[in-house]
Order: structure tokens, then sequence, then C-alpha cells
């Protein structure tokens, strides 16, 4: 059998690894265990010890009273209809978001670098407190992360949408989803450690990069990128499936089975071990044996398991689906139930979430059961 296996399902051009579920709602503090810091992927990083009770905070200041320092020696008006500028000609760093505008403002933004949104009230000392540090840590990160503040008293629709319970809250958004949030006046150095994991590591880069090129076809430049991104962080997981892809695509396997096993619940390792798994079936078959002795053989439950793999092979997933249902229906057992585990590596390699896989998987239960 000398075909190429499958190639693995792509893996989302969003920035890596954004598919990412949102983290459970924070209850307003104070709490024993403070809130839950999450990665933009959606894991959890480190959870956060509340500081002992402050003493009052000083006199409450104006939220915008003071410009980032970069503006301080040449303070202007920003011109009617014009975005205002930040430091280094970037669009500012730090808005004023309504309900009008908070769909372009943030969620659409956010496709483009992380974006932070801070809710907050003239009459809330808290948010008084909070405001300058999230305002100095986004001049800081000018051009990498966007701070967006929405005052919750004008814009009731917004509050109502992010289930705002109490103020400030900060909520964090990447490629549209909302992937990380905090409640409470955190110290500046936690809020800094809140940034910097929206913020892509250059390993982040390397791999989004490569998955780019994935895209592009351009498999050894791809490969190049995912490399990198590794000597930069060996256990960054978008970069070692990625490479995984490519390795079992260029026939690297035993390096593809070991980056794909380092991560087995990842989509894309799931679709590289089964893409070999379906090569491993057909080692020494030639694809016309095998269509001959499916042919003249339609009692054999091994002989439409291998037709089935072929067909999974050549691209032919719904032909495929039906010749393993096929073999499990005539001996569910054949071949250490080689048909029933095919078919459950296949429904993740093509996703969870398809119609078919939902509908295939109540068809197998049907015959297993």
């Amino acid at each position: 059998m000398t075909q190429r296996p499958p190639d693995p399902i792509p893996f989302p051009r969003d920035r890596v690894q954004r598919g990412a579920p949102q983290p459970p709602r924070q209850q307003q503090p104070p709490q024993p265990s403070g809130p839950v810091i999450y990665s933009a992927s959606g894991q959890p990083i480190r959870s956060v010890q509340q500081q002992p009770a402050a003493p009052p905070p000083p006199p409450p200041v104006p939220i915008r009273e003071t410009p980032p320092p970069s503006q301080r020696s040449e303070p202007g008006e920003v011109p009617d209809g014009a975005q205002p500028q930040g430091l280094h000609g970037h669009v500012a760093a730090v808005i004023d978001s309504t309900d009008a505008t908070f769909q372009q403002d943030v969620l659409e933004r956010s496709h483009e670098l992380p974006v932070i949104v801070d809710c907050w009230a003239p009459w809330c000392g808290p948010c008084r407190v909070l405001g300058p540090i999230l305002e100095k840590l986004a001049y800081e990160r000018d051009g990498q992360v966007q701070l967006v503040k929405v005052n919750t008293d004008e814009n009731p629709q917004v509050a109502q949408a992010l289930q705002v319970e109490g103020i400030p809250a900060v909520f964090a958004f990447v490629g549209g989803q909302l992937v990380n949030k905090f409640v409470g006046a955190l110290p500046e150095e936690q809020v800094r450690t809140f940034f910097d994991s929206l913020i892509p590591s250059e390993a982040d880069m390397k791999a989004a990069e490569g998955y780019r090129m994935m895209q592009e076809n351009q498999i050894p430049i791809a490969r190049l990128h995912f490399e990198s991104a590794l000597e930069e962080d060996p256990n960054h997981e978008p970069a070692g499936v990625g490479l995984a892809a490519i390795l079992s695509r260029v026939g690297e396997t035993d390096r593809a089975v070991e980056l794909a096993r380092r991560w087995p619940n990842h989509p894309m390792s799931k679709s590289v071990l089964t893409s070999l798994e379906l090569m491993a079936a057909l080692e020494g078959y030639e694809p016309d044996e095998i269509r001959q002795t499916v042919s003249s053989n339609p009692g054999d439950a091994l002989a439409h398991f291998r037709h089935g793999c072929l067909l999974a092979i050549e691209g032919q997933w719904m032909e495929a689906l039906d010749e393993l249902l096929e073999s499990v229906k005539i001996d569910k057992s054949a071949g250490d139930e080689a048909a029933r585990k095919t078919l459950l590596g296949i429904f993740a390699m093509l996703g969870e979430n398809q119609p078919v896989v939902a509908d295939y998987r109540r068809r197998l239960g049907q015959l297993l059961f």
C-alpha cells in the first residue's frame, strides 16, 4: 500500500488554539480562593489569592484625568470623527465604548488582538482604583492589547449581555470569544498577569504562522515555524500537534506518533493517530485486491473493514463510514473490534459537532446495543 495517509483535519486559523471554552462565571469578591486566571486558550493558569483587606483608597480621581506619558507634553483635542491616537501612531490603547459600538469595538476588534473590557461606573470607588491600573498596563502594551471602557450606568445592554453583577468587572475577548474575566479591584501585579496571559508569546506567533503556511500548502515552511516554536517552548501544544500532522504527511511516523501521544485529546492528535492507524490496517494489501475481496466476499467483516479504511484514505468519508458500519453489523468482534475502534477514531477526526458524526454514532450504538 503506497498511498499517502489522509491529511489531518486543519486546525482553526484563529489565534493558536482559540476555540476556547468560556471560564465559569466568578462571584463578586471577597472569596477565599480568589478568581481563576485563564490563558487565551481557555486553560486555567493560576488561582489568584485575594489580598487582605486594604486600607480605604485615596479620594477618587477621574478615570481619564492623566494622559499616557508620551502625550503629556503635547496634549491636543481629537478631531471629530477621528479615532484617538495612542503611542507610536497606533489607534489609542484605551477607548470608550457604548451599547451601539460594542460589537465593533470589542467583538470585531478581538479578531485582530486581545480586547479587555472594563465595566465601571462613576460612583464606584474600586473602579477608580482599578481604572488607572488597567489604563497604565494597556499603554505599556501599546499595539498588543486594546482596553475598552464601558460605563454600565449609561450602557445597560452591554452590562446585561455580560451578566455584570458587580463592578469593576473586567472581561477579556480573543477571536470574538470571552476567554477570561475577574471581578473587583485586584492588585497591579495580578492585573499584569491577567494582561500577560492574553498576549501571544513568541512560540504562539511562530505556531500561528505555521498553521497559516499549512493552509497555503507551504508544508516545508510550516514545518520550520513549528520546529522553531517548539525550540521556544517544548511544551507548546499547538506547535507540537501541528508538527505531528506534517510529520505524518511526509512519512516520519515515529516522531509524529510521539508528538501526537503527548497531547492525545487534541483534535489534531486524534486526526494524526487515526490517519496512521488507517494506513497500518492496509499494510500488505493493494487497493484493487481490497476492492475485489469485498466484492466477492460480501459476508466477510474484515473485508468490509479494510475497504472502509481504504475509502477513508481516499477521502470518501461517507462511503467509508457505511463500510465500517457494515463490518460491525456482520461481526462486531472481528479483528478485536477493529471496525468499531476505527469508527470512533474517524468520528474524532471529523469533529464530534458534525451532524453526520452524530448520525453515524447513533447508528453504531443501535448495532452495538
